[in-house]
């Protein structure tokens, strides 16, 4: 049932309401490289995320197989924020038409990690719980307001304090989402 519930929520959120930046939540001090996230996890019946690592960068390909066939390549960096981990997600290069890829404007999306072993947990931020908490404290971190959509454009240092103040607010993250390592990475991998 939770692997249902994190997809809905994975799709909803994703499509329809997440809370982009237009800044990165690492720095080179707070990036991190854990080989435990690498391998194959299972969000759903029909939706598996791939890690694959790249050590030396400190950072992760990863491609989410979705439902009918779609995929999501990204790059995912780790992040270590007062012993806390997240990931922030970055979209890879656009696949669509050249006059729509002009018109898109790449962000990052931040999940707080909990957990890597032996499932994966990720929680998201909830955007309607972001957009009432900066509706009563718009001074709180940077943002613009688009006709559909909340973008937080504020710099990594505050970005950060910002994730790390919402652990402790009411509504700030989503339900937890576990994935399933289904395959670790290869052996020659990191």
């Amino acid at each position: 049932m939770k692997k249902i519930t994190f997809l809905v929520l994975a799709a909803i959120l994703i499509l329809f309401g997440c809370v982009p930046s237009l800044h990165e939540l690492y720095t080179e001090e707070t990036l991190i490289f854990d080989p435990n996230l690498a391998g194959k996890w299972q969000a759903s019946e029909n939706e598996t995320w791939e890690f694959v690592p790249d050590a030396q960068k400190k950072s992760y390909g990863l491609l989410i197989n979705e439902e009918k066939d779609k995929k999501s390549e990204l790059t995912a960096h780790l992040v270590n924020i007062k012993g806390q981990r997240f990931l922030d997600l970055y979209p890879e290069e656009p696949q669509t038409g050249v006059w729509q890829n002009m018109c898109l404007v790449p962000a990052h999306l931040f999940l707080h990690v909990q957990r890597t072993e032996p499932n994966l947990v990720v929680v998201m931020m909830d955007p309607d719980g972001i957009k009432d908490l900066l509706e009563e404290k718009p001074e709180m971190i940077k943002h613009e307001r688009t006709k559909d959509r909340l973008v937080l454009t504020d710099t990594t240092e505050h970005l950060q304090d910002f994730v790390i103040a919402g652990l402790t607010i009411e509504k700030f993250y989503g339900d937890p989402g576990v994935l399933e390592r289904i395959k670790p990475a290869e052996p020659n991998q990191p």
